[in-house]
């Protein structure tokens, strides 16, 4: 059933409802308002009756006549005057009894008389009020009409969307302002339904790439472990020099898988956006703390600092060492011995350039995709799995700030990490 037709149905039931209670209500009056008038005979009856002896007079009969034209009256049990009329017959009477100078007055009016008048009041009311619901039903029906045939089209349009159609804006032409009101709250819900079931969407294809990409990652080094691991089964104990290159390159894969989940693990991590271990500290002091680490293990190459970057910024220390860490292993895997690699620090923005052999314009959008590698085969070789400036960018988006690339074949690159200015994770 249609919703006008329940609001209709509903609004006739509460009008039975509604005209069975006036009906009562009015013949509860009708019979309050015929007995007051009978009393108020009845009263005027004791006021002007006048007796000789036991005897009424002759005027207080022809006033009683007159009184009374309808109904039975007895004085002391003495009929004075019997029922007339056509319901003269009818036993059922409303009774009256008074004292009127030590003689009782008893007067019976016949009550059919009376239900008729009431009936034919109750069935003009009936009448009226039939009129007068019709036209106001027809009346009610056109604005319910007018109302509900929009709701309707919202209610319809509603119950058809789903994950594919939610682009599809809700929309209820020639509508009361109402109704564009909830019609602007739907398609608020759908703009924010629609975002989420994209992000959803992006995150399932995001998690299938990265599962499909780790699953290769990880066959990779373990095809290399069966490999080496069956020559060392076939292998005889006499080849000392065999023996040890298997177990060397089973350490190398090994160590190549660990290095691959701790990447794996932190990136599940970061993107659960587990809450950052801040503390107010200077890029400047933050690089200074790395360089006795990053001379000693990069010896072949000349790191120049240059650090103006005083001011306090509220960072996780640890994964921002991490990040730049990152960028200056990339800077030595893809530079020749002996090249200068620069650290600038300067206001809230940190740079390392190096003088490698800079990355392609076409691969420079692709860079910090998971387990993407510029040289594929170069990649391999050197372990890199294709992670880090992944987790670097997972880590500056965790601090609000931004990491950028520049680059020149031949020439360089320059990664660029800008911090929030204000200083918040």
């Amino acid at each position: 059933m249609s919703m006008g037709k329940q609001l209709i149905r509903r609004t006739i039931m509460i009008f039975i409802i509604l005209y069975g209670c006036l009906s009562i209500l009015l013949a509860g009056i009708f019979k309050y308002s015929m007995h007051a008038e009978q009393q108020q005979l009845v009263d005027g009856a004791v006021q002007a009756l006048q007796f000789e002896g036991s005897q009424l007079t002759a005027e207080s009969q022809r006033f009683l006549a007159q009184q009374f034209p309808t109904a039975k009256v007895l004085i002391d049990g003495q009929q004075i005057l019997a029922l007339r009329g056509p319901h003269r017959n009818q036993s059922t009477m409303r009774i009256f009894n008074e004292q009127v100078q030590g003689h009782t007055l008893k007067v019976a009016f016949p009550l059919h008389e009376e239900n008729e008048l009431m009936a034919t009041q109750l069935m003009i009311f009936t009448l009226v009020v039939a009129v007068l619901f019709t036209l106001a039903l027809l009346f009610y029906r056109r604005v319910i009409r007018q109302t509900l045939q929009p709701l309707t089209m919202l209610n319809t349009q509603v119950r058809q969307l789903s994950a594919e159609t939610m682009h599809n804006r809700v929309e209820v032409p020639h509508a009361p302002t109402e109704i564009k009101e909830l019609e602007q709250s739907v398609q608020q819900m759908q703009n924010r339904l629609q975002k989420a079931f994209e992000k959803e969407y992006a995150t399932q294809q995001t998690l299938q790439q990265f599962v499909s990409d780790a699953s290769h990652e990880l066959k990779t080094p373990l095809t290399s472990i069966r490999g080496f691991t069956e020559v060392l089964l076939r292998s005889s104990l006499d080849n000392p020099q065999q023996v040890r290159q298997s177990i060397e390159q089973i350490h190398i894969q090994a160590t190549r898988m660990t290095k691959l989940t701790a990447h794996l693990l932190q990136l599940a991590h970061l993107d659960r956006e587990e809450p950052l271990q801040c503390e107010l500290i200077s890029l400047d002091e933050l690089v200074e703390d790395m360089a006795p680490v990053l001379n000693m293990l990069h010896a072949d190459y000349t790191i120049d600092y240059m650090l103006q970057a005083p001011a306090l910024l509220s960072l996780d220390v640890m994964k921002i060492q991490q990040v730049i860490l990152n960028l200056i292993q990339n800077a030595v895997r893809y530079s020749p011995p002996h090249t200068t690699i620069t650290i600038k620090a300067y206001g809230h923005i940190l740079e390392v350039l190096d003088e490698g052999e800079g990355i392609a314009p076409e691969h420079l959008p692709h860079i910090f995709e998971r387990f993407y590698r510029v040289d594929q085969h170069r990649a391999r070789q050197s372990g890199g799995e294709g992670l880090g400036l992944a987790i670097s960018k997972s880590i500056m988006e965790q601090h609000g700030g931004q990491i950028r690339v520049a680059s020149t074949v031949g020439v360089g690159t320059c990664f660029t990490l800008i911090f929030n200015e204000k200083g918040n994770a």
